[in-house]
């Protein structure tokens, strides 16, 4: 028997779905912290909805929420029904059913997103481009700057926050695995090329969310440049130069950036 091809990708979440065909439900339960609670709420309503994407996770007062899009397997099931079905369930402290309208489910639930303890917010990685493309447009090589500037900032912040909560050692220790966290949130995955050291070291970005759009007017990506210049800095505490040496848009197939101490 072959192995399973089981290699990361993006993440599905579901704050939005449309399907005109189908009868929509957002189902929300708050649950115990009994083992197997989880296992209990899908158990009951399995025959009922065919879930088309779920999360879990740990609410501030012990307990757990179970969120899932889903789709009814009959024209009959009413979101009322639902919840009489969940709260039988010694599993389910408190439920809520949101039933989409004319085949559109949005998230009504929900306000945004925490990672650790820190609040996040979702945009398109198009949107976003569209927006840099348009300040080098205006600024031209002042828009680069910019954007490189705006990105050595964000970069030196977020690493100040992370030496913060996990020290200095481990930040320095394991760049390899913050890089992951990099690439967890769709910015690109970054890994280092040869040799590293503390004052100079070189790191290739695959699927880089600058070049996510190679239709614009930018040809290079100036505020991963400055994010890594920024992070650089906060990590050994002195300024890097950083240069982009490859780029997607520059029809390279990955972005390389090569950082030295200054």
């Amino acid at each position: 028997m072959g192995r399973a091809d089981f290699r990361g990708g993006k993440r599905r979440i579901f704050p939005v779905h449309y399907d005109p065909s189908k009868k929509l439900f957002h189902i929300l339960v708050k649950l115990s912290d009994a083992p197997g609670s989880y296992s209990l709420i899908l158990d009951l309503i399995r025959t009922k909805v065919n879930l088309i994407g779920t999360t879990t996770y740990t609410s501030s007062d012990g307990t757990a929420m179970f969120s899932g899009f889903s789709e009814a397997l009959s024209p009959d099931l009413t979101g009322d029904g639902l919840k009489k079905l969940i709260m039988h369930s010694k599993a389910a402290i408190a439920a809520e059913i949101h039933e989409g309208k004319d085949g559109l489910l949005v998230d009504t639930f929900h306000t945004g997103y925490i990672v650790g303890t820190d609040e996040y917010i979702l945009m398109r990685r198009e949107g976003l481009i569209h927006v840099f493309d348009r300040v080098a447009r205006m600024l031209g090589s002042g828009g680069d700057a910019l954007l490189y500037d705006e990105g050595m900032t964000m970069g030196l912040k977020n690493s100040e926050i992370m030496i913060k909560r996990i020290g200095l050692d481990n930040v320095r220790n394991q760049t390899g695995v913050l890089n992951r966290f990099l690439a967890a949130q769709g910015w690109g995955q970054v890994k280092a090329k040869g040799a590293v050291s503390d004052d100079r070291f070189t790191l290739e970005v695959s699927d880089c969310f600058e070049c996510s759009d190679d239709r614009g007017f930018r040809k290079g990506c100036h505020f991963i440049r400055g994010y890594l210049a920024g992070g650089a800095k906060a990590t050994y505490g002195r300024d890097f130069e950083s240069k982009e040496t490859k780029c997607i848009l520059k029809g390279d197939d990955v972005c390389e950036f090569r950082l030295k101490s200054q």
